[in-house]
């Protein structure tokens, strides 16, 4: 049964796709990966440059104010 359908499917006249079809299909995919880069750009990237930055500020206006850089340890026992 299952070579028939490929027998069939073989036989079978396949129309070439439209003129415009890599046209649209390009534009509807850039449009798209625009959109998710954008996205991930305000949600992800921003946000952890702001972070690090406002930590780098921060730092330096407390060792303006106190005159000493305390570096806070994770390893601290």
């Amino acid at each position: 049964m299952a070579t028939d359908l490929f027998d069939q499917l073989s036989e079978t006249e396949v129309p070439p796709p439209p003129v415009e079809f890599d046209q649209r299909l390009h534009g509807r995919l850039n449009a798209t990966l625009v959109f998710s880069h954008v996205v991930e750009l305000m949600v992800k990237a921003i946000p952890f440059a702001m972070l690090h930055f406002f930590q780098a500020v921060g730092g330096l206006l407390m060792m303006s104010a106190t005159g000493r850089y305390e570096v806070k340890s994770k390893d601290a026992d």
